[in-house]
């Protein structure tokens, strides 16, 4: 304490013996008045290097976020670009699946094309063979059948051909539906049967159309064509329900 005073007085001292010389005093104002500009350059200084850190880590962290960023969309970027990698093998997938699919379809309905047109050869062989057979005693019992009676026989076993796939078509799995399966017999003995009938009264005299033994032949031709199919028929069904012929829409029948 003694010295700080001691000091002070010294300073005092040296201060008004400066004043008391008008140059001296210029003097020493001039030093102060540097003195203070000093310490405000000084301050300045410290405030400008204040500015420039806060500056610096300002721009600093601007990078940082501007990195974080960029990172950010370069991710979001690759993110998307796989995104859409991996939505076109998805389509290209489907696309693969669906041309399969198609390709087993089209396999498929070709099979069961194939198949069923075995099935309806199948059904005509058996309806030609069960019409043939019903058709034999009425050959057997004419007096000499000849080569007449083959070409009968021949054209029965075509018609009894045609009766077997359209009767298949017809019947399909409705095995029960007696009407249905009496009518594709009916319809198609009415057809041979007035073919037959035409040719009959063409042969038969002028005034002898309608005469008991014209009619009396067509109406028995008649039901032997109803007995012939009526034998296909039930040929058809023995083969339905055994399984040698497969009903319409591929299934084995049962009568």
């Amino acid at each position: 304490m003694e010295a700080a005073a001691f000091e002070m007085g010294l300073a005092d001292l040296a201060r008004q013996a400066l004043s008391a010389d008008p140059e001296a005093a210029a003097q020493l104002k001039r030093y102060e008045a540097a003195v203070v500009r000093l310490e405000k350059a000084k301050a300045a200084e410290k405030e400008l290097e204040s500015i420039m850190k806060d500056a610096m880590a300002a721009a600093l962290q601007e990078d940082a976020a501007a990195a974080a960023n960029a990172k950010m969309r370069t991710d979001q970027l690759l993110a998307e670009a796989e995104v859409a990698a991996a939505e076109r093998l998805v389509q290209a997938a489907e696309l693969e699946y669906s041309s399969a699919v198609q390709e087993q379809l089209r396999v498929s309905q070709a099979l069961t094309l194939d198949a069923d047109r075995v099935e309806s050869g199948k059904a005509a062989a058996v309806a030609a063979a069960g019409g043939v057979l019903g058709a034999l005693p009425f050959l057997l019992s004419t007096p000499a059948p000849g080569l007449q009676g083959l070409l009968s026989l021949g054209a029965t076993a075509a018609a009894c051909l045609l009766f077997g796939v359209t009767y298949r078509y017809a019947v399909r799995q409705d095995a029960t539906n007696m009407h249905l399966r009496g009518g594709v017999v009916t319809a198609f003995g009415l057809v041979k049967a007035l073919g037959a009938a035409d040719v009959i009264q063409a042969t038969a005299d002028a005034g002898d159309v309608f005469s008991a033994a014209v009619v009396g032949n067509s109406a028995l031709y008649a039901a032997q064509c109803m007995l012939v199919f009526g034998f296909a028929a039930a040929a058809l069904e023995a083969g339905f329900s055994n399984g040698l012929v497969k009903r319409m829409g591929g299934t084995i029948g049962r009568s």
